[in-house]
């Protein structure tokens, strides 16, 4: 789209960052009413000051070019896609940290009328004191415009499922790229990835990516909520404004996290939004300081009780043994599982026995107590109209269905690669897994097996990419 100087002002003293705005594929006829525009918007996110946002100084046209340029701060630091090629993901703390400065700035923006259209890791710059300010404020919007009619352009991986539908976008899509990003420093991975820029279109607009939490077990849910409603593909159901995201985000950090991890930066608006729920909070908390005394001696008496009454029981109650369930492809439930029927001595007497092949192991636990299985989210990515898969588990077979084929009806998905979904719970543990996709009409039969350590209560994805020469295979 441009390039970007580094340049000195010599009657302020001051360094400067000049971009210079090609306009390569722009039709002749529309240069005048492209260029009004330009100067326009520019002129709108001119008026922009904040911390968190890059300041335009001035704009203009080069009279030897013609290309339009603007006159920017020059912000010492780098790019966070350049950051997170380096390190592939961020620490938790620190992606909040992130995403709750450029929300706020992001808020600050929308109150002015102001909308960026195209947030992603890029135009976002870590300063060397280590906070994000948001950058090509009253240009994104030409990414969308110098292009042919029906393409699609910029980074697709962060864009809200409105805009892919043609539609402007407003301050909720700016959210659903902030949220694109927040997964993206957390796990090291984009939600929407494909090998194709209409794959990737296709899961924007089809697919709920795999939650935050599977990848990082010890954080709680709450952090799926703010992740999931931030990038909700119904704008309605996103965070209103960028101050709501925020204000979700501190409390998050609040809760969650070691006070020395959240003790950071809060915008002046954050902050008047907490001042009076600090106020609230400890009326409350001086009208509940007596109430919670006696009810911790009442919860330290009635555990003494209790521990007494089941060390009692336990004497009589022999320990399970390791039982073998049969594997389902549908979720375990302790309903399904033999009860034990082997003492616990003869199981320590024997040396253990190989496995056998049509079954899993399985701890048993007490009766009506529930089985923690690991969740296996199987994703088939495939360009036919017709294909087979099979999928074993210890040369067992678990899946075993006919794939749909490729729609052609969408202008925008024609000779689009599809990605079908299954998800499935297995027993945890080292498991082979076994994949073969055949498509008759294609002349396409593979096989490949993979080595699968599936852990208790994880989420698990296993993609398959129908590749013409190799089928690749891969588990997370």
């Amino acid at each position: 789209m441009g390039v970007v100087y580094r340049a000195y002002d010599p009657q302020i003293g001051r360094q400067v960052a000049i971009k210079t705005i090609s306009l390569s594929g722009q039709e002749f006829a529309d240069e005048g009413e492209y260029r009004a525009r330009f100067l326009r918007e520019v002129r709108a996110a001119g008026r922009l000051s904040h911390p968190g946002i890059v300041t335009i100084y001035d704009a203009g046209e080069d009279p030897e070019t013609n290309e339009p340029y603007l006159v920017m701060e020059f912000v010492t630091g780098e790019p966070l896609n350049r950051l997170l090629a380096r390190e592939r993901k961020l620490p938790l703390s620190l992606s909040l940290q992130y995403a709750q400065e450029i929300a706020e700035a992001l808020d600050y923006a929308h109150s002015q009328g102001v909308v960026h259209r195209d947030i992603k890791p890029a135009n976002i710059l870590i300063t060397e004191d280590g906070h994000p300010k948001i950058a090509d404020f009253g240009v994104a919007w030409m990414h969308q415009e110098i292009t042919q009619v029906g393409e699609v352009v910029g980074s697709p991986a962060y864009m809200a499922p409105e805009q892919m539908s043609g539609k402007q976008g407003d301050a909720r899509s700016d959210l659903f790229s902030l949220g694109v990003v927040l997964y993206s420093m957390i796990t090291g991975f984009r939600p929407f990835q494909g090998n194709s820029a209409k794959t990737v279109v296709f899961k924007v607009m089809n697919i709920d990516p795999v939650p935050v939490t599977s990848f990082q077990s010890n954080v709680s849910p709450e952090l799926d909520a703010i992740v999931s409603r931030a990038i909700a593909k119904d704008p309605d159901e996103r965070y209103a404004s960028g101050g709501a995201l925020a204000r979700a985000i501190h409390e998050f950090r609040s809760s969650e996290l070691a006070p020395s991890e959240t003790a950071t930066f809060i915008t002046p608006s954050l902050q008047r939004d907490l001042l009076h729920a600090t106020k609230q909070n400890r009326l409350r908390a001086s009208r509940i300081q007596v109430y919670s005394l006696w009810s911790a001696i009442g919860v330290i008496a009635a555990a003494s009780i209790l521990f007494a009454w089941r060390m009692t029981r336990v004497r009589n109650v022999p320990f399970p043994a390791q039982v073998l369930a049969e594997l389902r492809s549908h979720p375990i439930h302790p309903r399904e599982l033999a009860p034990a029927q082997t003492a616990v001595k003869k199981v320590i007497a024997h040396k253990p026995r190989a496995r056998r092949k049509d079954v899993l192991p399985v701890t048993s636990t007490t009766p009506g107590a529930t089985v923690e299985s690991a969740k296996v989210q199987v994703e088939i990515q495939h360009h036919f109209n017709g294909a087979k898969a099979s999928i074993w588990l210890d040369d067992k077979l678990v899946f075993d269905e006919n794939l749909r084929g490729v729609d052609q009806r969408h202008p925008l998905l024609r000779a689009l690669e599809v990605n079908q979904v299954t998800k499935f719970q297995f027993a945890p543990g080292k498991h082979a897994l076994q994949i073969r996709i055949v498509s008759p009409a294609n002349n396409y039969d593979q096989i490949e097996t993979i080595d699968a350590e599936l852990t208790a209560g994880s989420e698990h994805v296993l993609s398959v990419n129908c590749d013409k020469r190799k089928m690749q295979v891969a588990l997370q």
